[in-house]
């Protein structure tokens, strides 16, 4: 039998778990070329760590590390740019075309604005390294440059990230200027969402915790707000002018553009995902999942990782001549969104409940989302390191080295 080939584009969630998933299958069975035009893997959960002073290894993993017990995988830093479904054909940026008995798209989505004036020059985004940087880079050096904090620190949207880092950011910018030597001063930072809800995919109960827990932390809430326009110093948010050097973007994302450029090829819906079938396919040859697909609970990494599963499982009953899985059924996806040091928000259809054993949970499920991606011996390695900081700011490195050694020096008790 010749051997098969399997394309998979994209790097994400999903791109990767269908990798792992198929480990075990013979390279003499099946050849895997991985496509990414970005070197590392985004754990999207623990961005907002990053940006808060962690490592950020937690959350910006090199594909190399990802790969390196994946001997059947090879990888191609590039961009896919066509799909030719007759023909089986894939297009890269880099001109080449990969031929495919099998291909998995799973691009991911991108930022969008809306179209809202200067959000794109002036704001800030934890998506990816180089803007997890800049946001860092920039927290810090406002400090140095005007000897205080900024009056008003925004996050557009109100979705898990942006409770995750309002409620992360009030504690991590008073432990900044601490570290910097400057004077305790009032820290402001509002979360704005244009829904009547903070978490507004989840229950009102959900809501209701998470907006008590924002308000106790002090983060300010501005719910039934639209952003309409940001300048060099000022956002407006339904005509009030709020003088900021900070905003925050995590409100919105559109599909990747590679299926309107491809429309001919597939089914968008109004949301401009790809209409699939019941096996997570447009044709006999091709499966798109993850954040591309119009599934239920599409946009989550949980509803990612179960489509990787049955996409891999899928691939090797064709491989080995059997019949197809059976149709592919949504998986009612658990979360836990943290708000602040030990609490966060937890539901599971319509149980809903917070606190500390909420927050147990989530790390929890940190580890196995590593472990979905990494395999056990890596994935426990990056968990265990999980509150471990890390600056780029020399000041701020300084000062944690100082605290780690006055913490060294103190005696134990025991």
């Amino acid at each position: 039998m010749l051997r098969k080939h399997l394309v998979i584009v994209g790097s994400g969630w999903a791109g990767l778990k269908v990798a792992r998933q198929l480990k075990s299958v013979s390279s003499n069975q099946l050849r895997i070329t991985l496509v990414s035009d970005i070197s590392n893997f985004r754990y999207s959960a623990a961005l907002y760590r990053v940006a808060t002073g962690r490592r950020e290894r937690e959350a910006i993993i090199p594909l190399s590390e990802a790969l390196e017990d994946l001997p059947n995988v090879d990888f191609i830093k590039a961009s896919a740019t066509k799909i030719n479904r007759k023909n089986k054909t894939i297009s890269l940026s880099t001109g080449k075309d990969l031929h495919y008995d099998y291909a998995v798209l799973a691009l991911g989505v991108v930022t969008s604005y809306f179209g809202i004036p200067g959000l794109d020059k002036w704001s800030y985004s934890i998506k990816t390294a180089r803007e997890l940087r800049q946001l860092r880079t920039h927290l810090h050096q406002e400090l140095m440059d005007e000897h205080a904090p900024d009056k008003n620190y925004v996050v557009i949207g109100a979705g898990p990230t942006g409770v995750e880092l309002s409620s992360a950011l009030t504690s991590y910018m008073k432990e900044v200027a601490r570290k910097h030597g400057l004077k305790r001063r009032r820290i402001t930072v509002h979360l704005i969402e244009e829904a009547s809800r903070v978490l507004p995919a989840s229950l009102p109960k959900a809501s209701k915790l998470t907006l008590a827990r924002l308000r106790q932390l002090g983060v300010r809430v501005m719910l039934n707000k639209k952003v309409e326009g940001e300048s060099d110093g000022e956002l407006i948010v339904s005509g009030q002018k709020i003088p900021t050097h900070t905003v925050i973007w995590t409100a919105g994302v559109t599909n990747n553009p590679f299926f309107a450029q491809n429309d001919k090829e597939f089914t968008l819906s109004n949301h401009g995902r790809v209409v699939v079938d019941d096996h997570l396919m447009v044709d006999n040859h091709v499966y798109v999942i993850g954040d591309n697909a119009q599934t239920p609970y599409t946009g989550l990494g949980l509803t990612a990782v179960h489509n990787a599963h049955f996409v891999a499982k899928d691939i090797k009953l064709r491989l080995n001549g059997k019949p197809p899985m059976k149709p592919y059924k949504p998986l009612i996806p658990a979360t836990a969104v943290p708000a602040g040091n030990r609490w966060a928000v937890f539901q599971y259809n319509r149980v809903v409940f917070s606190g500390m054993f909420a927050a147990i949970i989530r790390s929890l499920a940190d580890l196995i989302a590593y472990n979905d991606i990494l395999g056990p011996g890596h994935a426990l390695k990056i968990w265990l390191r999980s509150d471990q900081r890390e600056e780029l700011c020399q000041i701020c490195q300084m000062a944690l080295e100082h605290d780690a050694s006055q913490s060294m020096l103190q005696p134990h008790r025991g």
